[in-house]
This record gives structure tokens, sequence and C-alpha cells, in this order.
């Protein structure tokens, strides 16, 4: 296993390193390279995470320009399409070789259908961030030797990931082989795989709501009779280590912890509602001053200006991440959740809202807010000596619950999604369009090139940096622009519509 910490050393954008075999030397099993291509979804693009995806969602701000695009609508030098390029040449290419590799032998069904899942759960994210995007021919290039794939419509897209997830869930079976400890998430437990398996399918569902709402509500129901979450421990939690550091503890070391601070309407919505994670996940930067948000749009001098700043602080007085951090240091083990149970009640909740399924909206919300309140206990907390976070217990849930009574409104279940997607932020972003809450003030900094609207979509060429999967697939790059629209911030993707 000595391969896998060498495996997490780079990312090259190099078109012939994109296309290289990963099994060529044949030194891969099947169960190091399925870590490898969790690790490498976990593990890429912290600064694209907190630099664009959360201050888009106002979760995070930051003063600096360049390196917080998502903060002031501006273009960055920062190659905002490097998860995009970075998950083509790791993990999607790795994955679709362990799915090539495992299709035809019956014994070798369980880590060929746990691999269509994850493969799904990869593509499921890139569609959101950016739209059409190629999926039937992306990283087949050393099985086809296809180096310039088409690009795919969203829309075929999410049809054939729910068509996939309906083939591969039945067909996980217990009485085979499956992955060992190698799977971060699950250990290879088929019953937890299927669990994920559907409740993807769930959220790909809801995602469709606007566009497709027949077949939305279908799915729906496909999703919830086959079995989703059931608890926190059903979460998909990615245990990083020190050869797959968490990225948001990495960016937080590699910037010398300067860069960003806890946004003001995050803060505020925590702040307003009394709600007891905001000690749970935040701090002062400095001191044991009052925990204040940092408002989105300013910059090294209007930060100092108290008609943009009425609270007078410096940038260093502003909250700041107390997690994932042990005694103030950046905590590099410190794991990640994805797809979680909350997420999943409160999908359901919504559902329910909708005439879709049979529930009480009211008691699968306060479950999603529990769930949400009590997922953080697998951190680490640097004021309790590096032990767990000490999370609410019941009473201080209750409490929350009745001061905070559910009003039978979307935009509270919205709410409540939006602090549960806290540092999962690119489904942050997915979901504060599919749903519009929380409401978001847009700023208007001089020299946005959004005309002050709030990004709708992540650029793949990196606002105007030559993209290696744009450079050499040229004309399918712009019979996809030709198609969706120009590869701007406020193009809308497929399933975001008005």
């Amino acid at each position: 296993m000595l391969v896998i910490p060498l495996m997490f050393t780079s990312c090259k954008k190099d078109l012939a390193e994109i296309n290289i075999n990963p099994n060529t030397s044949n030194i891969l099993s099947y169960n190091a390279q399925f870590l490898y291509v969790q690790g490498c979804v976990h593990s890429t693009n912290g600064a694209g995470e907190m630099g664009f995806y959360a201050t888009a969602v106002q979760q995070l701000a930051s003063i600096f320009l360049d390196q917080a695009p998502g903060d002031k609508y501006m273009n960055s030098s920062d190659n905002l399409s490097y998860m995009y390029t970075s998950q083509y040449t790791t993990s999607i290419k790795n994955v679709v070789d362990l799915i090539y590799r495992t299709k035809n032998d019956p014994e070798l069904s369980n880590y060929h259908n746990i691999a269509r899942i994850m493969r799904v759960y990869i593509f499921q994210r890139l569609t959101d961030n950016h739209g059409d995007i190629p999926y039937k021919e992306g990283g087949m290039g050393f099985i086809d030797q296809n180096f310039t794939p088409e690009y795919d419509t969203q829309e075929s897209i999410y049809m054939d990931m729910l068509n996939e997830l309906k083939t591969a869930i039945p067909a996980l079976d217990e009485s085979r082989n499956t992955y060992d400890g190698s799977d971060s998430y699950y250990a290879g437990d088929i019953q937890k795989w299927k669990k994920l398996g559907y409740s993807l399918m769930l959220r790909l569902a809801m995602r469709m709501q606007k566009v497709e709402p027949v077949l939305a509500r279908q799915w729906v129901n496909n999703a919830i009779a086959g079995g989703v979450f059931t608890g926190n421990d059903d979460n998909q939690v990615f245990h990083h280590s020190g050869a797959i550091p968490n990225p948001i503890s990495w960016h937080i070391l590699l910037t010398g912890f300067e860069r960003f601070r806890l946004g003001r309407t995050f803060i505020d919505m925590l702040v307003n509602t009394g709600d007891p994670r905001l000690k749970m996940l935040t701090k002062p930067y400095l001191g044991n001053g009052p925990i204040v948000g940092l408002p989105n749009g300013l910059d090294a001098m209007t930060i100092s200006d108290t008609v943009h700043n009425p609270s007078g602080l410096t940038f260093d007085q502003f909250a700041y991440f107390k997690i994932p951090t042990v005694r103030w240091y950046p905590d590099f083990e410190a794991p990640s959740i994805g797809l979680n149970y909350a997420e999943v009640l409160f999908l359901q909740a919504e559902a329910v809202l909708r005439g879709w399924i049979d529930g009480d909206a009211r008691a699968l919300y306060e479950a999603g807010v529990a769930a949400s309140m009590t997922m953080w206990d697998i951190y680490s907390d640097n004021l309790n000596h590096g032990g767990p976070v000490i999370v609410p217990d019941a009473t201080a849930i209750k409490a929350y619950l009745t001061a905070n009574p559910f009003d039978g409104s979307y935009e509270m279940i919205g709410n409540q999604m939006y602090l549960t997607n806290y540092m999962n932020w690119v489904e942050a972003f997915a979901n504060w369009r599919r749903t519009g809450f929380p409401v978001l003030t847009p700023v208007n900094y001089p020299r946005n090139v959004t005309g002050g609207v709030i990004p709708r979509r992540c650029p793949l060429n990196g606002c105007g940096n030559t993209d290696p999967g744009v450079q050499y697939n040229q004309e399918n790059y712009n019979a996809m622009v030709a198609r969706q629209g120009p590869d701007t911030y406020t193009t809308r993707v497929w399933w975001d519509v008005p």
C-alpha cells in the first residue's frame, strides 16, 4: 500500500497525462484504485471550493480580489475549472478504468457496481457545477483512444445517472466479495452503499423538480422505496490522513490563515435564531470577543469604511473556523462529510410539502435539524484539547426548535439545508440555486463581471485561463457553448430555471 501516498502528490493537466492508462503496469489492485478515486474526489481544490463556491453563497467572505472570485464576482487568475480538470485526470479516468476492468467477472460485481455509484457521485458534482460536460466519453481515452470527447447535455447526463443508480444498486450482493478497508466511506458494507445510492437518487430527483416535476416525483418515490439513509452513521464520510489531507485544512495552512473569514450572512443566520451550532463551528479569529461575520464584497480599503462595514472590526477580528482545526492548527486528518442523513430528511420534508410522498413534514424537518446539529461529533474541537466536538444535546435541540418552530415553508427547509452544507460548499451552491434559499443579497463590487448578479455556474474555461480540457477539445467545447450558452458565471445549467 506504499503506492497510495505517492498517488496524491500531483494532478497534471497535460493531455498526455490525462489519457495514460492507469492500469498499464497492473500495479493497482481494485482496493487501492478505489481508495485513490475517493481520495481524489475529497482532497482536491480547497482553494476553488473556498474561493468561489463558499463565498458565492456567502458562508465565507474575503477582502482579497484574485483569490476569492465568488466574493465579488470577478474574473480570477486562479483556475476555477481546476476541480473539473483534476477530476478528469484522476478520479474519473480511474473509476472508468475500474468499471471497465470489473465488468465481465461475476465475482467482481460488487466492485463494479459500487464503482458505478461512485462515478455517478463524481459526475453529479461536476455537471451541477458546470452544466454540459463530457460524460459518456469522459475518462475513456485510454480505453477507446478518443481524446476529444463530446460534451453531453446536462439533461441527458441526469437521465443516465438515474438509470445507472437504478441498475447498479439492486445488483449489489452481500454474498460476494467487496472492497475492504480501502473504502473510506463504509469499508465495503453493501447495505450502506445501497443507502448511499438511493439517497443520491433522491438528491438527483429533487434537483429536477422545476424542469421535470413528473419524472422527479417518480424518482423520489423510487429512492424512498429502495431505502435511503436512516441515521448519521450512514453519512458519506471520507477519512483523511497525512497522505490524503483535508483540502480545507491544507488550504488554510498554505494561505497562512489570512485569506478567509466566515461570512455575515452565515453568522447572522446562526446568531439571529440562537443556533447552538454558532459556538460549535465558529470562533473569533483573535481574542474572545463577539462572533461577527465579515460582509461580502469588501476589500482592504472598504473594510475600514463604516458605511460598508458597520461593525468597525478589523479583518482579524471577524469570525473564523473552529473546525477543521486542532489546537488552533489545521487538522489534516479532519474528515469530509458528503451526502448526509440531515440532507436526506430535509429533501423528504420538501417532497411531502410538494405532495410527492406521504409523511409528516414537521417531523422530518425537526429530525433533520437534530441530525444536522449532531453530525459534527466526528470532528476534533480545538478548544477541547483535541477531543471530539461537543454537539448540542436533546434539550438544546428542543429549545432551538421551540424558539424557531417550523412554519411549513420551503424557505425554512432551504435555510437548514444551507447550514447543513457548511464546508460542503459545492452542494451548498447547488442547493441554493435549486431552491433560492436562503435569500442572498448580491454585492456590486466595482469591475465585477456579472452586473452585480450572484453567479449561477462555474465556468469551464477558468475565467479566461486556458484549460487543457478546452484547449485540446476546442471543436466540441465550441459546440457546447453554442448549445448551452456563454461559458460565464451567469449562464444557468439545465435544472436551474427562474
